[in-house]
């Protein structure tokens, strides 16, 4: 889920600051073998959040409305306190792939996370944003020092990666200490008219050799094209039909997550246009809000994250992993 709060990535471009390939805290933090001592959190009740990335908060309402309750949000006291009844706050305190993290010290992060520890509206925290330990080897240990905090002063929130087709094993749970990971298989490409729904399959099986548990998926689905965009035009925006066999695919597969993602609610100018909001059925456009709606209100959102418990990765089933990636997602922007 390639973004960041002002200049959001899709596809990751290699930039100084924020890195990105185009594709598809850390203060008295326990070591990894304290994981199995990690207090855990509040179990998780049955149902799914729904969550729309790159959101303004003048939107919120509409897409409540829709059956959204999951909203991202820079770490501000006042904007969760805004979110809409009901709704719930992802803290977007993340990096995006090699990139700086929006706090990078140690003392900053665990303050921060301090600082929201007691807030119920706090669902939990995205660390990071398709992480690619090849090129950033040093990202694994980083994630890890933030999962464990969020862990030791936040436990009964989760600590939440996105995750795309770079290589995962050493990202596996056991070496992040992360709660949840999003998965981004965009399946609908430029050059033809169906979608490959195949590419979800392969996404959720490369997680599975690298050690997730299904119960640690995030779907992510997509509900952009790049039509309108200014920059590559690799994805088109799926229709009525489309988007909901994405759906039954995603539900076959990860029949109960603690969260879902729907990417992208809004344009952005470089990589998504059109987006969700754009895709209410009028002027020609599909009505992909309904299908969203439909699949949102069939469910009822948790009151609280998944319990973290002590991470042991099976052994894969295979060492091979997928080629270099090339689908996006992107995480929040600023509100």
């Amino acid at each position: 889920m390639k973004t960041q709060r002002a200049a959001v990535h899709l596809a990751a471009v290699a930039a100084a600051a924020a890195l990105a390939g185009a594709v598809t805290g850390y203060l008295i933090a326990p070591s990894p073998g304290d994981a199995a001592a990690r207090p855990a959190a509040h179990q998780r009740a049955s149902g799914t959040l729904h969550l729309a990335l790159n959101m303004p908060a003048g939107d919120r309402a509409k897409a409540a409305a829709l059956g959204y309750d999951l909203f991202d949000t820079d770490p501000d006291e006042d904007d969760i306190a805004a979110l809409p009844d009901g709704g719930r706050a992802l803290l977007w305190v993340g990096n995006t792939t090699c990139g700086a993290f929006q706090q990078e010290s140690d003392a900053a992060f665990a303050a921060t996370v301090k600082r929201f520890a007691g807030n119920d509206r706090v669902y939990g925290w995205y660390l990071s944003d398709e992480p690619n330990p090849d090129e950033c080897p040093g990202i694994v240990g980083k994630i890890r020092r933030r999962a464990d905090i969020v862990h030791r002063y936040a436990p009964g929130q989760a600590a939440f990666a996105s995750l795309t087709d770079w290589p995962m094993r050493p990202l596996r749970p056991s070496a992040t200490h992360l709660d949840l990971i999003g998965l981004d298989p965009y399946p609908c490409r430029t050059g033809g008219g169906g979608c490959d729904l195949d590419a979800i399959d392969t996404m959720v099986g490369q997680a599975a050799r690298a050690g997730f548990p299904r119960r640690m998926i995030v779907p992510v689905f997509q509900t952009f094209g790049q039509s309108c965009n200014d920059g590559e035009r690799h994805w088109r925006l799926p229709d009525e039909a489309q988007l909901s066999s994405i759906l039954r695919r995603w539900d076959r597969l990860v029949p109960r997550p603690a969260f879902d993602i729907s990417y992208s609610w809004g344009r952005q100018d470089a990589w998504a246009c059109p987006a969700l909001a754009d895709a209410d059925g009028t002027g020609g456009r599909p009505d992909l809000q309904a299908v969203m709606k439909r699949h949102n209100l069939r469910r009822t959102g948790p009151t609280r994250p998944p319990a973290h418990e002590p991470s042991r990765s099976p052994a894969p089933a295979s060492s091979a992993e997928p080629p270099a990636p090339t689908a996006p997602c992107p995480a929040p922007e600023a509100s």
